[in-house]
């Protein structure tokens, strides 16, 4: 089958490599470049569980694996901000490689709120980051972050209780609700971590985490409201979305070659 040219006067293009170009660039590629991950260091009080859950810089966490994850060192406090991050540079929020960020963080409870664990074994991974969690007992808790250098971003808030079947609604910046049931042993789960994504209470099911994708703004506010019993925020990662090069470079080229073509027609 002869494949049609299209004559510029001194070059041939092919038109099903233009084709397959723009195929190209019109394809939605995204890579992590960045991170900043919090592990809210629950510990289980009753029991005399004084060592809080928290994460090694080389312990690697979250639906978008990473490092170098804050340690929220609660102590009992119901409302805390920077002063309660233990590493791994204390005072401050770092990103995934270690680096202070200059972000701001605060937190703070509508109820009562204070830390729990779901077991005081020590594990890694995402069984230590879904282990220890910020109890809201009742009302509502809100995270705040400020100083967010990343233009669009994603955020997981990760959802914690020692019981299974605990309603948790989360939002971002005063949005709509989502919901879950809890799963004590999520914190155990050897599968990837399971999403939320019921926007009724009626229809919440088993997860451990909520996503909202493609946030803007340099702040940024999550609530979890209780819906009956103690249940409350493992952890919030926030994960910068950028364009992979490829895809701008493609992009750049099969605009240029239609321009080429259009030109000398």
């Amino acid at each position: 089958m002869n494949i049609p040219n299209t004559y510029t006067g001194h070059q041939v293009v092919k038109i099903p490599l233009i084709v397959c170009l723009l195929a190209m660039a019109g394809t939605a590629n995204v890579s992590q470049a960045q991170s900043v991950g919090l592990d809210f260091a629950g510990r289980q009080w009753s029991i005399g569980g004084n060592t809080p859950m928290t994460l090694l810089p080389t312990d690697t966490a979250g639906v978008v694996s990473q490092q170098d994850w804050n340690n929220v060192m609660l102590d009992g406090k119901d409302s805390g901000g920077l002063a309660q991050i233990g590493g791994p540079n204390a005072g401050v929020v770092s990103d995934n490689s270690g680096a202070a960020t200059g972000m701001t963080f605060s937190y703070t409870q509508n109820g009562g709120a204070t830390e729990w664990a779901v077991d005081q074994t020590t594990h890694t991974g995402n069984q230590q980051l879904l282990d220890g969690y910020w109890d809201i007992q009742s009302g509502s808790g809100a995270v705040n972050l400020g100083n967010i250098a990343y233009s669009l971003y994603d955020v997981y808030v990760y959802v914690s209780a020692d019981n299974n079947g605990r309603t948790a609604g989360v939002n971002l910046n005063g949005g709509a609700q989502t919901y879950l049931l809890t799963d004590a042993n999520g914190y155990n789960y050897t599968q990837p971590l399971i999403q939320a994504t019921a926007t009724s209470q009626g229809a919440a099911a088993s997860a451990q985490y909520v996503l909202f994708q493609d946030v803007t703004g340099s702040s940024l506010q999550v609530d979890l409201s209780n819906y009956g019993n103690d249940v409350g925020i493992a952890g919030i990662q926030v994960v910068e979305v950028v364009p992979e090069p490829a895809t701008i470079t493609l992009s750049i080229a099969g605009v240029a070659l239609l321009g080429l073509i259009r030109r000398r027609k």
